[in-house]
């Protein structure tokens, strides 16, 4: 596993840094640093791929690249930035989807207003047993 940034807290503000782009973010919360730390490093990236795309077509008219080059590198580009975001996100032993705003949008009922939902069901049990009273223990209040 590679590290690719670090958060830290010192003197109760918080700092993101990211040595291989020589970036640092601060703030008071840790939420607002890890937000402009997200979109710096994505602006970042869309930039570099842009870049990288330019730079093979031009390539092409000094027959240093290929346009199947020029396409694969369009094609990541499109991949990573017209998909709308998502992920995984554990919180202890349960494990949760997360997709960005406009995702949760178009889903909305599978998100109910949430930034993220759980994965698996508990609800999905072998014989119709959920939230289902065991026999012998007393559910009346005294």
């Amino acid at each position: 596993m590679k590290e690719i940034g670090k958060l830290y807290e010192a003197d109760g503000r918080y700092e993101f840094r990211v040595d291989d782009m020589s970036l640092i973010v601060r703030g008071d919360h840790p939420e607002w640093v890890m937000q402009a730390a997200s979109e710096v490093v994505s602006k970042t990236a869309r930039l570099e791929g842009e870049s990288r795309i330019d730079e093979l077509e031009a390539l092409i008219e000094f027959e240093g690249a290929s346009q199947i080059e020029v396409d694969s590198a369009k094609y990541a580009q499109k991949e990573r930035f017209e998909t709308i975001p998502q992920c995984i996100v554990t919180i202890g032993k349960m494990d949760y989807r997360w997709a960005a705003p406009e995702g949760r949008e178009k889903h909305a009922c599978e998100f109910s207003g949430n930034p993220y939902r759980r994965i698996h069901d508990m609800s999905m049990t072998f014989h119709d047993s959920f939230l289902q009273n065991e026999n012998g223990v007393e559910t009346s209040e005294k």
